[in-house]
């Protein structure tokens, strides 16, 4: 497979801004490892760097000095060590094969085949122009410092509405229906200028309309044709989103919200499952059991074969920022959770500090 690097010609490779707000730990290594693996000759090509060597350059089957494993590693036979080295860098290529269907999935990398069937030529295209656009726009936004606020002409508008709707009423010169149309309109007006009243944050309307989109009944009608053109509908559900006019959003956001957190606790759990089966305590062996979610952190449980020794495990910050997603991706709710993990953590170890708390918890894997 060969490797092709998209990028602005008069620029040297580089990570990109907007890949530190869009990526996690795991996904930016694998990318400073494919742009590590270029040609130093034009720095856009060269064969594809294979899940072993973009290992190698991430680190991910390092023994690091101090940490647990170390520890461990330590303490084994020379025959032991060979083995658990073997192990390390099995997993380590599962991990980088796990991110890399991540980046496709994303469309960072993409393949492309190139020339006639039987002799074609498979490029992996890494996409430094990925997400430009967005971050972008959001930086502008940002930078500007956009503030969301009753705009001036919009209040005097809406005061004129009024007075002609008072005058025309007392003259009667306006049906019933007319009058509750109009002040239905001006409803939605208002409350679109009034961020307090607003039902779903204003940094996950985007993110809602995109769920609502993707539901079967949305999916089905663009299916059937129904809806034909998908980009005006959504912008017509964002539209209703923000002038609180859209019938039940508070159960699509909730439901949003709530698929967000299970696809988190399945996300983790799969990683742990295939990256983390194993665990050592106490010179026993100890097994992945299951993960759970509680008091805003992640539990994990490891247990003996024999299962008389059980031991649940805090799922550290640094795990949480490398197996999932960039905070930013999750609603306003998830987001603040993520954000505010390790104080979660010290909560919960403080928690367990009570005499009347079960005790033999809180280490942090």
């Amino acid at each position: 497979m060969k490797l092709k690097i998209i990028k602005p010609k008069t620029r040297p490779i580089q990570i990109e801004p907007w890949f530190f707000k869009y990526l996690n730990e795991g996904q930016l290594k694998v990318v400073a490892a494919i742009l590590s693996h270029a040609d130093i000759k034009d720095r856009q090509s060269n064969s594809f760097p294979s899940n072993r060597v973009i290992a190698f350059y991430c680190g991910f089957g390092d023994i690091k000095e101090g940490s647990k494993a170390s520890l461990e590693y330590k303490k084994l036979t020379d025959e032991e060590k060979i083995k658990f080295k073997k192990k390390k860098i099995k997993t380590a290529i599962i991990t980088v094969a796990n991110i890399k269907k991540q980046l496709e999935t994303m469309g960072l990398l993409k393949r492309e085949f190139v020339g006639p069937k039987g002799k074609q030529i498979v490029y992996m295209n890494l996409d430094l122009e990925w997400k430009k656009e967005q971050y972008l726009k959001e930086h502008d936004e940002f930078f500007n410092d956009v503030k969301y606020e009753n705009n001036e002409d919009e209040k005097e508008n809406i005061a004129k509405e009024l007075e002609e709707l008072q005058r025309l009423t007392l003259e009667g010169n306006i049906s019933q229906e007319n009058l509750a149309n109009r002040l239905k309109n001006l409803s939605y007006k208002i409350d679109a200028n009034n961020t307090e009243k607003s039902q779903v944050p204003l940094e996950d309307i985007d993110k809602v309309a995109t769920y609502i989109m993707n539901t079967t009944k949305i999916q089905n009608k663009i299916d059937e044709g129904t809806i034909e053109n998908k980009e005006a509908y959504k912008k017509s559900i964002i539209k209703s989103i923000s002038n609180n006019s859209f019938n039940g959003i508070e159960k699509y956001y909730e439901a949003l919200v709530k698929k967000e957190e299970k696809d988190m606790l399945e996300t983790l759990t799969v990683s742990l499952e295939e990256n983390e089966k194993e665990t050592f305590y106490q010179k026993n062996i100890l097994y992945f059991k299951d993960l759970i979610f509680t008091n805003n952190i992640f539990l994990a449980t490891y247990q003996s074969k024999d299962k008389k020794i059980s031991k649940e495990y805090i799922i550290s910050d640094e795990k949480i920022k490398y197996y999932l997603h960039s905070s930013y991706f999750y609603t306003k709710q998830n987001k603040e959770l993520l954000d505010n993990y390790n104080q979660a953590i010290k909560d919960f170890q403080e928690m367990l500090r009570k005499p009347q708390e079960i005790k033999n918890k809180g280490d942090t894997s």
